[in-house]
């Protein structure tokens, strides 16, 4: 016993220096800096607006509220989405009926060692939340309040697990039909009542938020599945086979989706409720993913997968096959880790932080800067720059999130005429006779290429 308690407190501890250290070399990039700016510029009233038209719900940036108000650094919200992780882990250490061999495979894949704890964004609530729900599954009609609590707060961090939260609460319905009680009447009414209201903000978001829009629903084909899970677990390497790309759809409804199901009753078959509830979970990922909340391949949304995965195979019995499939994913994710991680510290992941310690150190107290192009690219430098003021010329407005309702980008405020410095984004082209001089690049050759991030020049406008 007093050996397993030190094996646990390794971990834990490697898991915290690893983190601690990659997380201390992270630079934010414009997704995690659109929730920060958004809660510092706003108020209450004005940040659930802008909720509707965000395309994700409140916890995160409720979360977010007090660390703004009281006027703490973007910093204060890394160091907040490691902890919600870190707390995750150490549940799972102590609380989780894997083997350690099992449990270090989890702990150090690369969602739970980087991409969940380091990239500042709502999935850092995810793992704690899935964890509980599967702690408390098997005592789920004796602690009602336990099991469904968790799936009531997890429909709240992201869209792509409202297909878990709702596939569990119509299994648990099925299996208290019969044996009704106020015991869990009250909780069940209240998680009905949750996703009604859930809804009806989405239906009312889908007319206002460009992710909603018929420009870029695409149904997920089988290739665009196989693009993203080898984005995951393949890190670089993607999959194409282009004579078939025409039949993608049908690949999908024949082959894909019926493939995913077979995996998963091998994996679940000695528990058919738990089948459902991953089966219906990660086809519903999948096809929001591919057909109404698009927004490019990160690893975060894959690693919900697997999340999923762990829930199921925490309360199952672990046959040949359902060891093995294991065994093979999360080693993959853990051969990815080190890749990860050691990029994330050689390499800037985003301009936005080197721009702003060089407007800190050589240009504060200067003027109003003037951003040039996309507007949501320059959210990162304002979570940075809380003090500095930044005009955007295709909004004509000041900016530091950017708005996905359109009306809003037609707002008109007075030019800033003597602002005397331009911030410019990598695809803007500045002409030689523009009488404006360059004073500083961020470093494109040291960027990661984890993701997608924001290159920026300072241009100076001589008098």
């Amino acid at each position: 016993m007093e050996n397993s308690k030190k094996i646990n407190f390794i971990i834990l501890f490697v898991y915290l220096f690893i983190t601690i250290f990659a997380l201390f070399h992270h630079e934010i990039w414009r997704d995690e800096a659109q929730a920060w700016c958004l809660v510092r510029d706003l108020n209450f009233f004005e940040i659930v607006n802008n909720i509707k038209i965000e395309g994700h719900p409140c916890i995160w940036y409720l979360i977010l509220f007090p660390l703004t108000r009281l006027h703490l650094p973007v910093e204060s919200m890394q160091i907040l989405s490691l902890l919600f992780v870190f707390v995750s882990v150490i549940f799972f250490i102590f609380k989780s009926p894997f083997n350690y061999f099992q449990k270090i495979l989890i702990v150090f894949s690369a969602g739970m060692l980087y991409y969940l704890p380091i990239i500042a964004r709502s999935y850092s609530l995810i793992p704690i939340l899935i964890f509980i729900c599967a702690y408390f599954y098997p005592k789920r009609f004796d602690k009602p309040y336990m099991y469904l609590l968790p799936i009531l707060l997890l429909s709240h961090v992201h869209l792509y697990m409202l297909g878990f939260c709702i596939v569990c609460y119509c299994i648990y319905i099925y299996e208290i039909k019969n044996k009704l009680t106020l015991k869990n009447l009250i909780p069940v009414s209240l998680l009905f009542i949750n996703f009604v209201f859930i809804g009806c903000l989405f239906l009312y978001s889908m007319s206002r938020n460009y992710a909603f829009t018929d420009e870029v629903r695409n149904f997920l084909g089988i290739f665009g599945a196989i693009k993203l899970v080898s984005k995951a677990f393949f890190y670089k390497i993607f999959v194409y086979i282009n004579f078939l790309r025409k039949y993608d759809n049908v690949l999908s409804v024949l082959i894909f989706y019926p493939g995913v199901g077979l995996i998963l009753y091998s994996l679940f078959k000695s528990d058919k409720k738990i089948f459902l509830i991953c089966f219906f979970s990660i086809i519903y990922i999948f096809l929001v993913y591919g057909y109404i909340f698009f927004n490019g391949v990160l690893y975060q949304k894959i690693f919900l997968i697997m999340l999923i995965l762990i829930f199921g195979m925490w309360n199952t019995k672990h046959n040949v096959a359902g060891k093995t499939g294991f065994y093979i994913l999360f080693l993959i994710s853990l051969i990815i880790s080190p890749l990860v991680v050691f990029e994330e510290i050689k390499f800037n992941f985003a301009g936005s932080k080197e721009i702003a310690q060089y407007i800190r150190k050589n240009l504060n107290g200067e003027n109003t800067f003037i951003a040039v192009g996309n507007p949501y690219l320059y959210s990162s430098l304002s979570a940075y720059l809380p003090d500095k003021k930044f005009y955007n010329v295709m909004s004509q407005s000041y900016i530091s999130f950017y708005t996905y309702q359109k009306s809003e980008m037609d707002k008109s405020e007075e030019y800033p005429e003597n602002a005397k410095y331009s911030i410019v984004q990598e695809d803007i082209k500045i002409p030689k006779d523009s009488g404006i001089e360059k004073l500083f690049d961020s470093d494109k050759a040291n960027l990661s290429s984890n993701t997608q991030r924001e290159v920026f020049s300072i241009y100076y406008a001589k008098e």
